[in-house]
């Protein structure tokens, strides 16, 4: 892994991602300990594996005031498979740097920095040359997987959308400050789809509704869709989320994982740090394997892009 900041040339704004990717590694390195998690074998830095090919390239969203490496451990599964994967900390709507104004206001911000990072990757000089421009995906968690619909095709309803953000404009519980800050216009949503992205892997997307998007929207939506949730989601339910969404998506799929599967079973494993101090997002249900989990959800994501971003593998000799 490394990490790599860009800059949106039109305003200045710092576009961060921690990049996943192939490694060769030195014999003698040891893993990057990633905060808070475990059973993660990252590499700071290490070379990227010298194969001459080009590699398909998955963006992830993370949740609101989350950050990509919350979610390491999808990123090294499918990099472990080949893929390279860019896990955004999205601009101020991340755990080290949040504001209402972004993360519940600016939040067509999201699809449009993917839409850069995607430009900058391509056409940065180390790792351009490593992209396959023709095989890329995206894939997001809450409202990082609502963002990755948004991206595929599918449109927010824009009168839906403004009373979403006037909602937020008016409500006296956000300083005032922010709220002066805050706009109701729906103009920069409307159109969010990135023809460069082919599939779309959704995990726990919301809220699909609140934000504004409808039967009509989702029905707009342009490319192959994985939808997966858990059967005991609180945050975002699959009824009124994903369930709901997989409805009108043309051809989507849809996995719901059974049990008391909640909301945050699409973190990394925590650390005994992580356990004690964020037990909501860190400790399962009773009966819920968080490892077998992840070993189904990355399969799902592998076999998902495999299919459908075209990605072909040499058979075992």
């Amino acid at each position: 892994m490394t990490q790599l900041e860009y800059v949106d040339a039109s305003d200045g704004r710092p576009l961060n991602l921690m990049l996943i990717y192939p490694a060769a590694p030195a014999p003698a390195a040891v893993p990057f300990k990633m905060h808070l998690a475990v059973n993660l074998h990252l590499y700071k830095d290490a070379p990227v594996v010298s194969d001459g090919l080009k590699h398909p390239l998955v963006m992830f969203s993370h949740g609101a005031g989350g950050n990509g490496a919350l979610y390491a451990w999808f990123g090294e599964y499918l990099a472990s498979h080949g893929y390279l994967v860019a896990m955004l900390y999205h601009f101020r709507a991340n755990t080290y740097d949040s504001s209402a104004l972004y993360v519940r206001n600016r939040i067509w911000q999201r699809p449009h920095d993917l839409s850069l990072d995607i430009s900058h990757l391509l056409q940065d000089k180390v790792w351009g040359s490593h992209i396959n421009p023709n095989q890329i995906g995206v894939a997001g968690h809450s409202q990082g997987g609502f963002t990755s619909l948004w991206i595929g095709g599918a449109k927010v309803n824009p009168d839906l959308f403004v009373r979403f953000q006037r909602g937020w404009k008016t409500n006296e519980t956000v300083p005032a400050y922010i709220r002066e800050q805050m706009s109701v216009d729906a103009e920069p949503a409307r159109d969010l789809r990135d023809d460069r992205v082919r599939a779309a892997f959704a995990m726990a997307p919301g809220d699909i509704r609140g934000f504004g998007m409808d039967e009509a929207g989702l029905r707009q939506m342009a490319i192959p869709t994985y939808l997966i949730v858990g059967a005991g989601d609180t945050t975002t339910p699959s009824d009124d989320n994903a369930g709901f969404a997989a409805k009108y998506i043309p051809h989507a799929q849809l996995d719901v994982m059974p049990g008391p599967v909640s909301h945050e079973i699409f973190g990394n494993e925590c650390d005994q740090v992580g356990r004690d101090n964020f037990p909501d997002a860190c400790n399962d249900a009773p009966g819920v394997d968080r490892v077998k989990l992840h070993d189904h959800i990355g399969n799902a994501a592998l076999q998902f892009f495999d299919s459908n971003l075209n990605v072909r593998r040499e058979s075992p000799k």
